[in-house]
């Protein structure tokens, strides 16, 4: 007969219904999900407690639940001495946060899968990463570490306290306020600081592992849009954006970019795909193009389409959160090709020999001997040697995506994460606006689905997971969604988009404001020890920051309605936590900055949403502009004097700019020069 403590321990489990915390079903180890059971359950049966953090997409996460937890004596060890938790990162981004740091702290080593061993009060005693079953090549194994951790347990308590401490306190202390007076000109120390670690030959900064840098890229190409500097900045960002484009970061094939390179040379990736990654660099690409026109930007936001076209899209708006890097039982598999594989797929002749060259099959040293497509040689290369190579280039993709199509594609975690979709339909609002490819359909269908299905008017709700709700909203899902819905409401004129984004500033005003400034990730702390410390997360880690995506978030709900305690917010933010980002040097703070110190050109289109100089404002390119169509519903929410003034020139749109608005414009053509040129030499930075 089950007991009463296995049921609660399946329920536990069973809660959160994550699809990668539903897999401790399938294992030996008797898993907990993170509840207060599981922590009531460690206190009193006196156990310290095993919590091992991970994600579905995460290949060592797999590799350590066949191998470390499925041996058989590592799981009476842990059965019979602790209480394990399983915890899904995407899931719970704020205890990922919290033990990621410590475990930094403890070990020097942070990421997937994450193993924490603490007291049931949360007090650190040892963090790893993967850890094998049993000691091998000077690595500990888990049966080593548990004797260890369970031996400090039950003799050095003391000790164990007063570390904890010592952890909190460090930890609390990082995110200290360290308030000061921003400056523009301190973003020149950090552009100073990126181009020393610019990779001259294969773009990006520093060496391997490697992110897309797509707050460095942000702030690169807004600064090249008004400075001096713009040819060297112009370098940096196609040097990276092509690098990665044509690397194996980038899938050659389906579109969608892999999370990180294990190379410098943007080849090998990690091969799990993350929908939060993607929007980020679907929206740089397809501003990319907008202002250089390289139709190899075009490409990838097009690319990345296809990708959500094919795997990603939920039917009632939304996207999916992840697809894994595991296929079967290699990391990848569905994305790699033998020689062979190759070669039944193009034959033995020209098509194939294009191929090897094209992606560079000799160019490097494989991993199990399965290639990962990247671009060796363009199309320009090929030409001399292959004659009409767009038919055949053609052709050769063609193949081999059909082929592709034959495999079963890797997992997709259906769940829908509020912020991470609201990124992604700003995203293809910004593709469809600039590339003509993102589908601007699917984009409002999620603002609307956010509005109906995960905000309740009080709480906005992080995920949707078979039709019910999962764990409440953090800073970024707050902050995506006012972005998403700014830009919804400048793409319709539809008055609902600025309702809900006013109530979710003000909630994120309410509940997640830091008396030091800035902002808190969460509302609520979930959870003990390390769990309960409030955090201002300001690190670009690697996309944008929570912390500089509410500053913008909070900025732009004042630029389009003259709330004044929206402004405020922002100038408490910047100044509170100036001195966390000066020393962290992170460019989605600096990014912020610019864009609250000196307002972004904002355009009010007096005149129907669907006009000529509404789709102008719309389509003209100029970094982080505002556009607010001042229809009689949108009035309603506008505190701003001077825009309420504009309402009486029906059929004109104005462009306001570093404290000054143009003349009222009716000519779709010359709002698209004013937009571009109007009070331009206001953001200049002269750094000479």
């Amino acid at each position: 007969m089950e007991s009463d403590l296995e049921r609660e321990r399946i329920a536990c489990l069973k809660s959160t219904r994550s699809p990668f915390v539903l897999e401790g079903l399938k294992s030996p180890v008797r898993w907990w999900g993170w509840c207060d059971e599981a922590f009531r359950y460690a206190r009193e049966s006196d156990r310290p407690v095993l919590l091992d953090i991970g994600a579905i997409w995460c290949w060592w996460c797999h590799v350590m639940d066949e191998t470390t937890y499925s041996d058989p004596e590592v799981a009476q060890h842990i059965n019979a001495n602790f209480v394990p938790i399983k915890v899904d990162r995407d899931e719970r981004p704020d205890v990922d946060r919290r033990f990621q740091e410590a475990a930094y702290l403890v070990s020097r080593q942070s990421g997937w899968p994450l193993t924490v061993f603490m007291t049931p009060d949360g007090d650190v005693i040892w963090a790893a990463t993967y850890l094998p079953p049993r000691d091998s090549g000077g690595m500990p194994g888990m049966l080593s570490v548990l004797r260890a951790v369970l031996d400090a347990y039950r003799n050095r308590r003391g000790q164990i306290r007063e570390y904890g401490m010592e952890l909190r306190r460090a930890l609390e202390h990082g995110y200290r306020a360290a308030p000061g007076e921003p400056s523009r000109y301190d973003v020149v120390f950090l552009i100073t600081s990126l181009l020393d670690r610019f990779d001259e030959r294969w773009g990006g900064f520093g060496t391997a592992p490697k992110f897309p840098p797509t707050a460095e890229l942000a702030l690169l190409m807004y600064r090249a849009f008004y400075d001096s500097k713009k040819s060297l900045y112009d370098r940096v960002v196609a040097a990276t954006l092509k690098g990665m484009a044509r690397g194996g970061i980038y899938d050659q094939l389906e579109g969608g970019f892999f999370r990180y390179s294990t190379d410098a040379m943007w080849v090998v990736p990690h091969y799990e795909k993350l929908l939060v990654d993607n929007a980020e660099l679907t929206r740089i690409y397809a501003e990319a193009y907008a202002l250089y026109g390289d139709p190899e930007y075009r490409r990838v936001v097009e690319g990345n389409v296809r990708w959500l076209d094919r795997h990603m899209r939920d039917p009632r708006g939304g996207y999916y959160a992840s697809q894994s890097a595991v296929w079967g039982d290699e990391e990848g598999g569905y994305y790699r090709w033998t020689l062979e594989e190759l070669r039944e797929a193009l034959g033995d002749g020209e098509l194939l020999n294009l191929a090897l060259e094209h992606f560079g099959y000799y160019a490097y040293d494989w991993p199990e001997g399965k290639a990962t497509l990247f671009v060796a040689v363009d199309r320009d290369g090929l030409a001399r040697k292959y004659g009409d190579v767009d038919t055949k280039l053609g052709e050769v993709y063609r193949r081999l995506l059909e082929r592709r199509a034959a495999r079963e594609p890797p997992f997709t975690d259906r769940t829908i994460y509020s912020g991470w979709s609201c990124s992604m339909a700003l995203a293809e609002l910004y593709a469809h606006r600039y590339v003509g490819a993102g589908n601007r359909g699917h984009a409002l269908a999620t603002l609307d689905r956010v509005i109906g299905e995960f905000w309740d008017g009080e709480v906005l709700w992080h995920g949707l997971r078979d039709g019910e709700r999962v764990s409440r909203g953090v800073l970024e899902d707050y902050a995506y969604c006012i972005l998403a819905l700014l830009e919804g409401l400048a793409e319709t004129g539809n008055e609902a988009y600025l309702s809900a984004a006013l109530a979710m500033g003000r909630a994120l005003l309410d509940r997640f404001a830091s008396p030091e400034g800035g902002f808190h990730d969460v509302d609520v702390p979930g959870g003990p020890g390390l769990a309960e410390v409030r955090v201002r997360p300001i690190a670009d880690a690697p996309h944008m920051s929570p912390n500089a995506l509410a500053i913008m978030a909070v900025d732009r709900l004042f630029y389009v309605t003259g709330r004044r305690e929206f402004r405020e917010a922002a100038e408490r933010a910047v100044r509170g936590l100036y001195g966390l980002a000066s020393r962290l040097g992170t460019a989605g703070y600096y990014l912020a900055l610019e864009h609250h110190i000196v307002e972004p050109p904002r355009i009010v289109v007096v005149d129907g949403p669907e006009s000529q100089l509404h789709g102008a404002a719309l389509r003209v390119y100029r970094p982080l502009k505002v556009v607010v169509p001042l229809t009689d519903g949108v009035l309603g929410y506008v505190e701003d004097s001077a825009v309420r003034a504009m309402k009486g020139q029906r059929g004109s749109a104005f462009v306001c700019a570093a404290d000054a608005c143009s003349m009222p414009i009716r000519d779709p053509g010359q709002l698209v020069a004013t937009v571009r040129d109007f009070r331009r030499e206001s953001y200049v930075l002269h750094f000479e």
